[in-house]
Formats: structure tokens, sequence, C-alpha cells
């Protein structure tokens, strides 16, 4: 058996500006760092046998904190990406809305067919993210791994463990900063859902998605 610690990454700028984040390069917030101390002690005991992120800084530096008391190599795949936002990344969800309101919806009920002005289509996420995870397993057979990524790109990998194909993917809820998902995988790659965006290690004013959504409905 093969087991999987799919990890979000820590609260970055382009959350807190609520801007689409996408492949900018962008930072983490204090609050962020915050997360990943919390994070780190969370991770401690788990048996780590390698570590996976996307190359993003915001991703990275998450799982420098979950691999800081296992000192493992940190292995960069370009396949655990974000969604390329295409000429919508950097701009504030609130005038992308505006400007483009029916692409905009497509996005927010995570329609397969959506995709930025030359962008990356949201199914080619789903496919990317289950190629690159069960690629990690296979070359990892009988370890437990750690992968970190990003929303979008997370819920895409979890619609597929959870047995949803890309036209049920508004089925799904993002996942918090920081929050862990575990998996298993079979010899056959076949994956079972140990649990699903586990945030125990947060306190109640480091959860980010609940004062996300607030935010937005302060702005309507």
């Amino acid at each position: 058996m093969t087991t999987i610690y799919l990890i979000r990454h820590a609260y970055a700028q382009g959350n807190l500006d609520r801007s689409f984040q996408g492949r900018i390069d962008g930072k983490l917030t204090e609050l962020g760092y915050q997360q990943l101390d919390c994070l780190a002690e969370y991770c401690k005991g788990l048996p780590f046998d390698s570590v996976y992120t996307s190359p993003l800084s915001r991703a990275y530096e998450t799982a420098a904190a979950a691999n800081r008391h296992h000192n493992l190599p940190i292995q960069t795949d370009d396949g655990l990406l974000e969604i390329d936002g295409g000429d919508w990344e950097g701009k504030k969800w609130a005038a992308l809305e505006k400007a483009d309101p029916v692409r905009y919806g497509m996005w927010k009920q995570r329609d397969p067919e959506f995709q930025a002005p030359n962008g990356e289509k949201l199914s080619h996420v789903y496919d990317r993210m289950v190629r690159t995870v069960l690629h990690i397993v296979e070359r990892n057979r009988n370890k437990t791994i750690c992968i970190v990524s990003h929303g979008c790109a997370i819920v895409t990998f979890m619609a597929w463990a959870n047995g949803l194909p890309p036209k049920r993917l508004n089925e799904m809820k993002i996942c918090d900063n920081t929050a862990v998902n575990k998996l298993t995988f079979d010899d056959e790659l076949h994956p079972s859902i140990v649990w699903q965006n586990d945030i125990s290690h947060l306190d109640e004013d480091l959860r980010t998605y609940a004062m996300t959504l607030f935010q937005h409905k302060e702005e309507k």
C-alpha cells in the first residue's frame, strides 16, 4: 500500500488580495507563515519517505515546512502547478466578474470547459493532476509521500479520487490553506480516501477559507 498526504499551500498574497494567482509566483502572508508552523508540527510524526511540490514558492515553502522535521530532499514537479490563468492572472476577482461575467460564472461553477483567455482548460488540469500524482505513486510504491500543490489543482484530483468525472467538479469544495488530504493506493493504483481537508492543526483564526468567504460576502 502506498500513502500520500496531499497538502494545499499556505495563505498567500493572492489569497489575501482576492486575485487570480495561477502561475504567478506570489509570496506567502504573515498569516500563511503562522499556518506553516502549525503544519510543521502536524507533519512531525508522519512517516514521510519523499516530498514533492509544485515549484511555485508558496507551495515550495509549504513543502519545506511539512519537511521541517524530516530533512528529505524536496523534489519539484511542474505537473503539480496551479491552473494557468492566462490573461486573468494577477487580476482581482471582483474586476473579472464585472468584465467577463459568463466566463467568471463558468469558473465559479467549476465548468470543465472553463478556460481563461490564453490559459489552461480546467479539464486539462484534472487530467494533468491525475497523471502526475499517479506517476509519483508509481515511482514510490509502498512508501509514504508528501505532495504539496494548489487549490484548483487539488480540487480536480480529489474529484477524481472521489470517483467524479470533470463535469461534476462543482460538487467538490476547495481545501483550506495547509489542509491535508490522506489517500492510500493499492497495487493497481486505485485510490482510497482516508480523510479530506483536515485542518485540525489550525486554530479558528488561522482557517482562511471561511475568512475568504466572509470577505467575499462583504464585498458584495
